[in-house]
């Protein structure tokens, strides 16, 4: 049975800025630095590249000046229009302000994205306008996008007269710019910047948009080489420090070679050792994802900064020490009633694999349990009584299984997650004060007691519903609501880590997917991007969703007639494989550009080590 795959979609006022009269000379250096794509927040200049060094068309943007005798309206409007421009050599958008206002303003400070057409209101003077917009994302200075529920912003505008022609002559402080989701892409790039992990040798992805142009190498390493966002600290690492910085105004790109040369000074880092080879690993890895650098340079007093085991210019990630925790899964777990069947998640039917049947040695499983986590080895599994208050473990030993229940973690536990460190993550409440709390359980010992980790951030009323450790380890994935509100909402959270590995305390947790209105299952796709399943606005059921972070949420095809429970990963080297479980025990799988496969029915298919 095959189902069609249906479409996908790609405030308070505030106080206005006066504009100040400033000289020609910084009016001419904000322009040269309005060139640059780096993410300034103050209006001093920097400078670009020579050359162009993005892998794009040519983008030929026709933006109107301001017309002779145009209304105050038009005058706004021909300003929104052309706010995709604010880096066009031309400067079209900034000839609708006055010169004092032109200078001092940063577009890129603060980015809102909306949707439809912005509403104009001009009083009776023409001095001042209202405009309203319908926001659907903002992106701030450091090129972070934050999706949200679609809201009306109306924000004031004030005008005047320059020899006879309206100007803009003020906005609000924040003001940065507005754009469409076209001209956000026309305008800025989705770009990857990566941070460390603090066990293993993995990167840890991080997607800002910075604006386009020959300035994007150097916007990407300044980005780089600052502090991890304050929701990572200490469960992500860098090879930076607070002394190194570039030794010159822009990273150079020779136009014949393609070379990127990256000249870093100060102290610590740049002089070598691991810390040294963590940097040049970070900047290379960035660089050379953006197209049109065939090799990066990092120096330090004249001198290029290596690897081990490569000296000399990076020419491909496949000499650095880190990779992406990508992974492949060959087998599947279907399960049904007591007993488990070995499937393959890579086929569309979900068929059984009889051969790895015949070889594994499988735990059966009462029907009292439910929520099944596996290792990636399949050697260790956990679930969770059907009650919430009991958690079931079975590990694989030489001759057969030993297995063992833990009733006394707490109540309204959830469906255990798969640390790939080493151990299984579990929340719910405190049995005795009702607060929340979130466990580890130790890999190594079946009978070995639950942890309760450090969470300060934790209110009483806060209910943790479901749990996702990133492929990397370095994050979890919590679908959290409240102990009176029946909505989830999903955020994301650093592990802090013991120098062993174990887990020992959670970083404060940040929002994520903003524009859903309630969430109810969060699963690790990749090292980049979660499946969900959840509701908008819009929506009149729950549904599933991909959500790449840092990113607009994508929906899933829907399937006529189904209600979504979760999206389960499958993990490939090319790209994870959803497979929707339904409320009525079906599996659904995507078979190419065709639709939706109904493939199985059974109890819960779990795929080891997510």
């Amino acid at each position: 049975m095959r189902l069609s795959h249906q479409g996908r979609h790609h405030g308070p006022r505030r106080a206005p800025r006066r504009a100040r009269s400033l000289a020609g000379a910084a009016i001419v250096a904000l322009l040269l630095a309005a060139c640059s794509g780096q993410l300034p927040t103050t209006p001093e200049p920097r400078a670009g590249l020579p050359v162009q060094v993005q892998a794009q068309p040519e983008i030929q943007r026709l933006l109107n000046s301001p017309q002779p005798d145009a209304s105050a309206a038009d005058i706004v409007r021909g300003f929104l229009r052309a706010n995709v421009g604010f880096a066009d050599e031309e400067d079209v958008v900034r000839r609708f302000l006055v010169e004092g206002l032109a200078s001092e303003w940063v577009p890129t400070s603060n980015v809102l994205v909306y949707d439809g057409t912005p509403v104009v209101t001009v009083s009776d003077t023409g001095r001042e306008a209202q405009v309203s917009i319908e926001v659907v994302a903002r992106i701030d200075a450091q090129g972070r996008l934050t999706e949200q529920e679609v809201g009306t912003v109306t924000q004031s505008f004030e005008l005047t007269r320059i020899q006879g022609q309206w100007r803009i002559s003020a906005f609000p402080d924040d003001f940065g710019v507005w754009l469409t989701y076209p001209d956000l892409t026309a305008a800025f790039r989705a770009t990857s910047l990566y941070h460390l992990s603090t066990q293993g040798q993995y990167f840890v992805p991080e997607v800002r948009w910075l604006a386009r142009g020959e300035g994007l190498p150097t916007a990407v390493t300044r980005a780089a080489l600052a502090p991890v966002p304050e929701h990572l600290a200490g469960a992500v690492r860098t090879g930076d420090s607070e002394n190194v910085r570039l030794a010159a105004p822009s990273v150079t790109v020779d136009p014949e070679t393609r070379l990127a040369t990256v000249p870093l000074e100060g102290s610590g880092p740049v002089d070598g050792g691991d810390a040294s080879e963590a940097l040049v690993s970070q900047i290379s890895q960035a660089l050379l994802a953006l197209g049109g650098i065939s090799a990066v340079d990092v120096q330090a007093a004249g001198r290029s900064l290596g690897v081990r085991g490569h000296e000399g210019p990076i020419t491909s990630t496949g000499q650095l020490p880190y990779v992406e925790a990508e992974r492949s899964v060959n087998i599947a777990l279907l399960r049904i009633g007591e007993q488990f069947f070995p499937v393959d998640p890579t086929d569309a039917r979900l068929p059984n694999l009889t051969e790895e049947a015949a070889n594994l040695r499988l735990p059966r499983l009462g029907l009292s349990w439910g929520g099944v986590a596996v290792t990636a080895d399949l050697q260790d599994f956990a679930a969770v009584s059907n009650d919430r208050t009991s958690v079931w473990r079975w590990q694989q030993r030489e001759s057969e299984g030993e297995s063992s229940t833990n009733a006394g973690i707490g109540n309204q536990l959830t469906v255990p997650a798969v640390d790939p460190q080493g151990a299984f993550l579990v929340a719910g409440v405190h049995r005795s004060t009702g607060a929340p709390r979130v466990w580890a359980l130790d890999r190594d010992d079946v009978h070995s007691l639950a942890e309760p980790l450090d969470v300060p951030w934790l209110r009483d009323r806060d209910r943790v519903r479901s749990l996702s450790v990133s492929p990397d380890g370095t994050r979890v994935a919590m679908v959290m609501g409240e102990a009176t509100r029946e909505r989830g909402r999903l955020m994301i959270a650093g592990i802090l880590r013991d120098q062993e590995g174990k887990p020992r305390g959670l970083t404060r947790a940040v929002p994520a997917a903003g524009s859903l209105v309630d969430v109810s299952s969060a699963r690790w796709a990749s090292p980049r991007a979660l499946y969900l399943v959840g509701q908008r606005q819009e929506d009149t059921a729950l549904r599933g969703f991909s959500l790449p972070l840092g990113d607009f949420l994508q929906p899933l095809g829907a399937v006529d007639g189904v209600d979504f429970v979760e999206v389960v990963p499958v993990p490939r080297v090319e790209g994870p494989r959803p497979v929707v479980r339904s409320a009525d025990g079906r599996f659904y799988t995507e078979e190419g550009t065709r639709g939706w496969f109904n493939a199985r029915n059974g109890d819960e298919l779990v795929v080891p080590g997510s």
